[in-house]
């Protein structure tokens, strides 16, 4: 006997349910707050930002800058506007052919973004340097950011601890990623930097969270 059309739809809706179920999961178990929706990677060129007075020009091609940005909703009544979020960014590189150990590179940053309000389209972003991108890949940049990254992890805490946990290709156990385990990796902080400490700063201002300085101010 052939299945009837409503068997076969049924068995199917069951297929995605059963896949789709640990992702929702995985976000309410930790906090309904804050949601990722998003990690891209990109390349992006060097901007130009004309001075008056300012004559001086680089040769060539503007540098390759790697940008990573996440996308997140903050989903909650009270507080309005949360004091500070912190993000911590996981960037695993496609490097291990170039190192001595022959353990990929991880990228580790810890961006601290202020005054959060309550929205559906917020960003987040980090970037790395032309030249810190070519010393980790024997001095030549790759093509593309699908060349460069394995994968990215971010985490997002508030006040009260872990609020959302995701990565751009692979998965996560509960408030646990891929990158707490370092040992098949190399940790490497200060390589990620937050858009105040590039070029970009003064750029699409009111795009992206405002940035919590080191001084604390």
């Amino acid at each position: 006997m052939r299945p009837s059309s409503t068997t076969i739809f049924s068995a199917i809706l069951l297929t995605f349910l059963a896949i789709s179920a640990p992702v929702r999961a995985q976000q309410a178990a930790l906090n309904t707050e804050v949601q990722i929706n998003k990690i891209e990677s990109s390349f992006l060129p060097s901007p130009k930002i004309p001075a008056a007075g300012y004559t001086k020009q680089s040769q060539g091609r503007p540098g390759s800058w790697l940008e990573v940005e996440v996308t997140f909703e903050r989903n909650t009544k009270e507080p309005k506007i949360a004091e500070e979020l912190t993000f911590n960014y996981y960037v695993l590189l496609k490097n291990e052919r170039f190192t001595e150990d022959k353990k990929p590179t991880l990228l580790t940053a810890t961006i601290v973004h202020t005054n959060v309000p309550q929205e559906k389209t917020l960003h987040s972003v980090a970037f790395v340097s032309p030249r810190t991108l070519a010393s980790f890949f024997d001095g030549k940049i790759p093509v593309n950011a699908q060349q460069t990254i394995t994968d990215v992890g971010v985490t997002v805490s508030g006040k009260n601890g872990l609020l959302a946990i995701a990565t751009s290709k692979g998965t996560v156990k509960g408030d646990k990623g891929w990158w707490d385990n370092t040992a098949p990796y190399t940790p490497k902080a200060g390589a990620l930097l937050n858009k105040n400490e590039t070029p970009f700063a003064p750029l699409e201002w009111d795009y992206y969270e405002a940035v919590k300085s080191k001084s604390g101010n």
